[in-house]
């Protein structure tokens, strides 16, 4: 026997289809009326009353005042999001340590912090990272997310470790960082920013390459990441590269650090700050472009995307992107465009904070579904 006090699954999509177009308008606008609010999404004005009563009483939107309206005795009520509607958590962990962010679910943010590396185990160091970065702000935290330099089991959320990396990750497990803790690898995160809010917004199928201490390839087809069995694709380190891995060929190159098994990008900086005006340095310059530029063939080859994008500390360098592009143009059968990257600025914890702002704002729909 039904639920009278219970609405209909219709009714119930309904409402959670309207509740989340108008928590998607605030996001995006803050502070907004049921007018405007009627206006942006082709909702009828007594169904967005509604929604914003319904939105008020589960404690999502809040009355913020009144204003006129331009019209003779018409006064409308502004709202907002609830301060206290809930915070997301985004964290990088790579060799300089751990950088977090705290953000509301506008994306406007709390509280930022960086940690040094101080010999803790990486399961502590991160946790206790995001333990203070959640206590900014009000609230309950909706949604964390950790970008690390190594590939993440699609299954069981657990870091990989990978034969000969320089990074300290594989040691990490989502699980002993806190609860639905979200987990994916650096280079995932960066081309997820990339689609969200840079160069790749207007395509469907792109390469994202970042070239650092490390190299990693994230790969959108039809608009959707391949992460692949075990969340290996795109480790091109381990191509072949005339007998040797791609990783290897660098470092034969002079491009690897001696102390670590990483790539030198302080050598490749260097070698890419001289090329214009010293011969030797340009010769370097045109073999790291060759080298990786036969990596990238490969993949367009394979996938035929509309966009290659290069990150990165040293591939989204202008001179090394134009080797790539020469090289990439003269080994595919296809036309494919090669550029850098738009989002510099910390793109892996970037796309973390993207990740984490989708899924917190999920949770609150679902907190107003519920309540």
């Amino acid at each position: 026997m039904s639920d009278p006090d219970r609405p209909l699954p219709r009714l119930a999509m309904l409402r959670a289809m309207t509740d989340r177009a108008v928590l998607d308008q605030v996001f995006v606008h803050g502070r907004t009326t049921r007018a405007e609010l009627a206006a942006a999404t082709g909702i009828s004005k007594p169904t967005i009353s509604e929604s914003v009563r319904r939105l008020e009483t589960a404690g999502a939107l809040r009355a913020t005042g009144t204003d006129q309206t331009g019209r003779r005795g018409r006064i409308a009520t502004f709202y907002e999001l609830a301060a206290d509607a809930g915070r997301v958590v985004a964290a990088e962990v790579n060799q300089q340590g751990i950088r977090t962010v705290t953000t509301d679910l506008t994306g406007a943010v709390l509280a930022t912090e960086r940690h040094a590396p101080d010999g803790r185990p990486i399961t502590d160091a991160v946790r206790a990272a995001v333990a203070t970065a959640s206590a900014a702000g009000t609230g309950p935290v909706r949604a964390t997310a950790v970008s690390v330099a190594n590939p993440v089991d699609p299954v069981t959320h657990e870091v990989v470790a990978l034969p000969g990396s320089p990074f300290p990750e594989g040691r990490l497990r989502a699980g002993e960082v806190g609860a639905d803790v979200l987990l994916d690898n650096d280079v995932n995160f960066s081309a997820l920013a990339e689609r969200r809010e840079g160069a790749a917004r207007e395509v469907t199928s792109f390469v994202y390459v970042y070239v650092g201490a490390g190299l990693g390839v994230s790969l959108y087809v039809g608009d959707q990441l391949v992460r692949g069995a075990h969340g290996l694709a795109g480790e091109i380190g381990y191509l072949d590269s005339s007998g040797s891995t791609l990783a290897s060929a660098l470092a034969d190159q002079g491009f690897g650090r001696p102390d670590a098994p990483s790539l030198d990008v302080g050598e490749i900086l260097t070698t890419l700050d001289r090329a214009a005006g010293d011969a030797v340095a340009a010769e370097r310059l045109r073999l790291l472009g060759a080298t990786l530029g036969r990596a990238v063939a490969a993949i367009c080859t394979i996938v035929d995307p509309d966009l290659v994008l290069l990150g990165g500390p040293a591939g989204s360098r202008a001179d090394l992107v134009a080797e790539i592009r020469r090289t990439v143009s003269s080994m595919t059968p296809g036309p494919v465009r090669v550029e850098a990257g738009e989002v510099t600025d910390s793109a892996a914890l970037r796309g973390a904070l993207l990740s984490a702002l989708d899924h917190g704002r999920d949770g609150l729909l679902r907190a107003v579904a519920e309540s």
